[in-house]
């Protein structure tokens, strides 16, 4: 395998069942070879970054749009980490047990020659927690790290790695996109990958839920509660960077259907919309990535 994009950090937004709308945009950057050096994903994003470096497009698609049963919400956690939802994360079995499988293949995975960073935030030091190749020696091990970059709060317990307890990496560093470890790896062009619609803002107001779940981890707390402002100032921070050239956002504009969508006919007919999208603006993909 061999990269044709240099330079440009490929950046996958989080946001649960609303990246089965990133995994059409994936299957058309696969279909056209634009094979970028640096991968960056977290929470949801994380499934598609991995996916897009074993270069499984058809994979990339079954992730978000089968295998959808299970006891929560996070169902599309399955067909990830071959685990059968809620029990088997709190387990951590990392082995199908619902007949329900998509092979990974890993050694694909290795042969790829881009870089990969996950990250997840840290519980006890609201510090964000980052993943890259070194840390992927068995697919075993890149699984776990994706799984605790995709534990959301409450929802799930917090995955433990080298005696941290990690949860969701939209928590951390950028809030839901990487620009911040992008910038800090020394890139300072970006093609992101995101989930909401051009002009979206979070509501900045409190969660109490948070708060009362995490009294004893104030560090987890102050990240949570800065978690909207932090995300909408990194949108901002993207459209100056749009506007200087130096980024192309790829906004799910189309996008129909909310983070805990189960249905299927729902989730396969918004795979095809981001994938109609992505064809029409590929032309405006490579004039981008003509001028690194």
């Amino acid at each position: 395998m061999e990269s044709s994009v240099h330079g440009v950090a490929l950046v996958f937004e989080g946001g649960g069942m609303r990246n089965s709308y990133s995994a059409g945009a994936l299957s058309v950057m696969l279909e056209n070879g634009l094979y970028f050096d640096d991968v960056y994903g977290l929470s949801a994003g994380a499934t598609n970054a991995v996916d897009y470096l074993s270069r499984d497009a058809r994979r990339a698609k079954a992730s978000f749009t089968a295998c959808l049963v299970g006891p929560s919400f996070r169902w599309w956690l399955a067909p990830l980490a071959f685990a059968d939802g809620l029990g088997a994360l709190r387990r951590g079995d990392g082995e199908a047990r619902t007949g329900c499988t998509l092979p990974f293949d890993f050694a694909a995975f290795q042969a790829n020659p881009a870089r990969l960073t996950l990250q997840a935030v840290d519980r006890d030091s609201g510090e964000t927690a980052y993943f890259a190749r070194g840390d992927f020696p068995t697919q075993e091990a890149l699984m776990e790290r994706v799984r605790a970059s995709l534990s959301y709060p409450i929802v799930f317990p917090p995955t433990r790695i080298d005696g941290r307890a990690l949860y969701d990496g939209g928590i951390g560093d950028g809030a839901g996109i990487m620009l911040p470890r992008a910038k800090a790896d020394g890139l300072r062009r970006f093609f992101v990958v995101c989930t909401r619609p051009r002009g979206f803002r979070r509501p900045e107001r409190p969660n109490r839920l948070y708060d009362a779940f995490f009294w004893r981890r104030p560090r987890m707390r102050a990240a949570l509660d800065t978690w909207a402002r932090r995300y909408n100032a990194e949108l901002d921070l993207l459209a100056r960077l749009e506007a200087e050239g130096s980024a192309y956002v790829f906004y799910a504009n189309d996008q129909g259907v909310a983070n805990t969508e189960r249905d299927q006919a729902k989730l396969v007919a918004n795979f095809a919309r981001g994938k109609a999208q992505a064809e029409s603006e590929l032309g405006a993909w490579e004039r981008f990535l003509d001028k690194r």
